[in-house]
């Protein structure tokens, strides 16, 4: 094997060894979770070489200089105020998603009236329209980190890959026999997608080809969300039947069902190691599981009403919930699972929550109009993002961390910097 070259990865913290195998190019992740802005670097590096031959005593000086740049980003203060930068004037109908590329540079909508639209951050400017699909584009997303091509599922019941630059549709997908509302690229291998519909089916298609690969049919009622995990060959999916189900897309059969809520669910995600999901119901509840054990929950996080968005940080030691009680609460999930702050102040549902990519603050979104950032540990509001007209549905911090997107039911965009 021959080191090729050594990448950074900021969020979570991490180094990617690229290298030569049998003339095949490969690509090693090292996490790197414990590595604090006081860690010793040279002893970090001969940790980190003792268990990886491709780290020789003659690269310790490079690996030691792509290490600093990852602690001085580290010591960064963490930026807790934002200012109104832009407001995009996007579609003539309501929003439905909203997402940034990694760059930060631009973002993508999708709306009621049928499109998907890219947009400059800087300027403000439309750069282009994504126009085909027949009915509501709900979903919408780039195949990170390359973001060279965008997804877009429909209520036409297909859904498109695009080219963001010549805005030309790639190809099309067809199977769905009712609305899809949720899609995603497979981060392992960008030539999958996976979407999922009101028909009670998820299924992978080879973004290619545009050839049905696998069909996820064992739900009993509608499909809402469908991930990856993060090696690609593992998929998670929640269903308004009250189950997730893990599917291995190599062996293309029946999955592994995680029950336990007596509702409908709202979301079922991976943390980053891919070795918890959690799951949030209408039944006020959400749960974590152990990918391994799937036959009982782990642990148990109460709302007084649904609970309706969850997200991991970075390094999946924190789970953050938000609910139509009006509240956001953050639970540590190393340990005994102990609830960290509750943060009280919107007026209304709490229907999206979203860490910084540091993991210092949270971002909120309420239908009372207004976004609010909290400080993770404490509970404290840093500041509430006023100024739209209708409900927040959707917020997302890029991926730097500097800069916020919030979409509302009023049909803007509004970016803060």
């Amino acid at each position: 094997m021959k080191l090729l070259k050594i990448y950074l990865r900021y969020y979570p913290p991490g180094i990617a060894l690229n290298y030569l195998k049998r003339n095949v190019e490969e690509t090693k992740m090292i996490d790197l979770f414990d590595m604090t802005s006081n860690s010793d670097l040279q002893a970090l590096t001969k940790k980190i070489a003792s268990s990886e031959p491709l780290i020789t005593q003659d690269i310790y000086p490079q690996v030691i200089e792509i290490l600093e740049k990852l602690q001085k980003k580290l010591k960064e203060p963490v930026k807790t105020k934002f200012y109104l930068f832009k407001t995009l004037q996007t579609h003539i109908l309501p929003l439905t998603n909203v997402s940034f590329d990694k760059s930060g540079k631009r973002c993508i909508t999708g709306s009621y009236d049928r499109t998907c639209r890219i947009w400059n951050v800087e300027s403000g400017d439309e750069e282009k329209v994504l126009k085909g699909h027949e009915n509501v584009v709900f979903s919408v997303a780039y195949n990170y980190p390359k973001c060279d091509r965008i997804l877009t599922g429909s209520f036409d019941k297909t859904a498109r890959i695009w080219n963001p630059t010549s805005a030309n549709c790639l190809t099309t997908l067809w199977g769905h026999t009712a609305e899809i509302v949720a899609a995603e690229f497979n981060p392992n291998q960008g030539e999958q997608v996976v979407t999922c519909s009101m028909d009670n089916t998820a299924r992978v298609f080879s973004a290619e080809t545009s050839q049905e690969i696998l069909l996820l049919g064992d739900h009993r009622a509608e499909v809402i969300s469908a991930r990856f995990n993060k090696d690609g060959n593992l998929l998670l999916t929640a269903s308004f039947d009250g189950t997730a189900m893990i599917w291995d897309s190599r062996m293309k059969g029946s999955a592994s069902v995680i029950r336990g809520h007596d509702a409908e669910l709202s979301n079922a995600i991976w943390n980053f190691q891919c070795s918890l999901i959690a799951t949030s119901s209408l039944d006020r509840t959400a749960k974590i599981w152990d990918a391994r054990k799937l036959d009982y929950f782990q642990a148990i996080a109460n709302h007084k009403d649904e609970v309706l968005d969850i997200t991991f940080n970075c390094t999946g030691s924190r789970l953050a919930t938000g609910s139509a009680d009006c509240t956001a609460k953050v639970w540590d999930v190393t340990g005994n699972f102990e609830l960290v702050t509750i943060m009280a102040g919107h007026t209304d549902e709490v229907s999206k929550v979203t860490f910084s990519p540091p993991g210092g603050l949270l971002l909120t979104a309420s239908a009372d109009k207004t976004a609010r950032i909290w400080n993770s540990a404490t509970g404290l509001c840093t500041q509430t993002l006023a100024g739209h007209d209708g409900e927040v549905f959707s917020c997302s911090f890029n991926y730097s961390g500097d800069a916020i997107i919030t979409a509302s039911k009023d049909n803007t965009c509004k970016i803060w910097r």
